[in-house]
């Protein structure tokens, strides 16, 4: 009986352990974002008084909406109460430029650089290098160059996390869903019977409203298909999203003009790549060298959109190049990030260099600092792994270099 009583004993004590872990710290077991949103106390305070702050007042001065019962000050302070916390894979803001995610890292919005080329002073200002969140809590504010969305009428002082990214998960609008999510589609999982995955990174679908401050903005197009890494958010060349479509005319969203005819570059799912642009890009290594091969050419300074729907299909540990379906295209995002880069016009390079290696930020500039150079190419030495003469990375496409 003792003896019975000892095995019981340790085996009840770990069953109930697995209980309370289970009940009293699922963060443990599951993602916050693991059912396509968190649990609302993970963002909201529900009585406001927890943190010694009062009940704050919606647009029309309603006291206490839910809204506005935020762990930060505004919505964006407090989804960075998250991703700004240094370590974590999914940090968006760190202290240093250090974070290498496919948006980019919020840190290149407090950063403005000044050089000096061939006698002229050059300003790169931070408000250049991003869309500029405003998150009181963490010192980004409002757009100080441009007071609306270019090629569109979406406002500055509306700009925001929630302003692409829904922070409570639904698939068209604010409607309730049909079936309940089971998870973010940003990974390719299926989604269990009865249940749909929710858009990709939580971005707004089709009719979402662009935040509570956007003035009654309704967003035309759908959110984008695409597969990443659920771990692992460090762009590299075999660790990337892979994007299937959709991308530009989600951007265009609120970027209207940016998709219509005229003297812009083509982007969308109707860019569809040329034969000529997929073999340049399959073929080129760096300015000088085009014996690059299709199963190893991926360039993700360079991503482009593999033009499906099917996330099957799509593998963010893949290393190739557009295949000869003749479905790839160019995206808004094979040329800029999303959240911000140390280059004017979010780029991913620095467009207005001649070389590569002449990019700004670089050593001497002022307002450089720690590791900005090393770190504005994520984590790349561009001489070194292209040569002092590589240029601009449009060659990647159009090979005129």
């Amino acid at each position: 009986m003792r003896k019975a009583l000892r095995t019981f004993i340790p085996v009840a004590a770990y069953f109930l352990a697995a209980g309370y872990f289970t009940l009293f710290m699922p963060d443990l077991l599951y993602a916050f974002h693991e059912g396509g949103i968190g649990y609302c106390e993970g963002c909201h305070d529900m009585h406001s008084q927890k943190q010694g702050r009062s009940l704050r007042t919606d647009d029309d001065g309603n006291p206490g909406s839910a809204v506005f019962m935020l762990k930060g000050s505004d919505p964006s302070s407090t989804c960075l109460t998250c991703h700004a916390e240094e370590g974590a894979f999914y940090n968006v803001f760190s202290s240093d430029g250090s974070q290498y995610t496919p948006g980019g890292d919020f840190y290149w919005l407090k950063k403005t650089f000044t050089s000096i080329v061939n006698g002229k002073v050059y300003i790169s200002d931070s408000h250049s290098h991003g869309h500029n969140i405003v998150a009181g809590d963490y010192g980004l504010m409002e757009d100080r160059i441009s007071s609306s969305a270019p090629g569109g009428t979406y406002a500055s002082s509306a700009m925001g996390c929630i302003s692409c990214h829904n922070p409570h998960g639904t698939i068209t609008g604010n409607a309730a869903n049909s079936r309940p999510i089971s998870g973010s589609g940003s990974y390719g999982k299926p989604a269990p019977q009865g249940t749909i995955t929710g858009n990709y990174r939580l971005l707004g679908g089709q009719g979402y409203n662009g935040g509570s401050m956007s003035n009654g903005v309704s967003f035309a197009y759908p959110a984008p298909v695409a597969v990443a890494n659920a771990l692992n958010w460090t762009e590299t060349d075999s660790n990337h999203p892979a994007y299937g479509s959709g991308m530009s005319e989600w951007c265009a969203n609120c970027h209207n003009d940016m998709l219509a005819a005229g003297r812009k570059h083509p982007a969308g799912s109707n860019a569809r790549l040329s034969p000529a642009v997929i073999t340049n890009y399959n073929s080129y290594k760096k300015t000088g060298d085009s014996r690059g091969m299709q199963a190893i050419s991926y360039l993700s300074l360079v991503p482009f959109e593999l033009g499906t729907t099917d996330t099957s299909l799509l593998n963010p540990s893949s290393s190739a190049g557009p295949d000869t379906s003749g479905k790839a295209s160019v995206m808004c995002l094979t040329c800029h990030r999303a959240h911000a880069s140390a280059f004017p016009l979010i780029g991913r390079w620095d467009f207005s260099a001649t070389f590569i290696s002449d990019s700004h930020p670089g050593s001497g500039d002022a307002g450089v600092s720690g590791k900005d150079v090393l770190n504005s190419y994520y984590g790349r030495d561009m001489a070194a792994h292209f040569g002092l003469y590589q240029r601009s990375l449009c060659n990647k496409c159009h090979v005129q270099d």
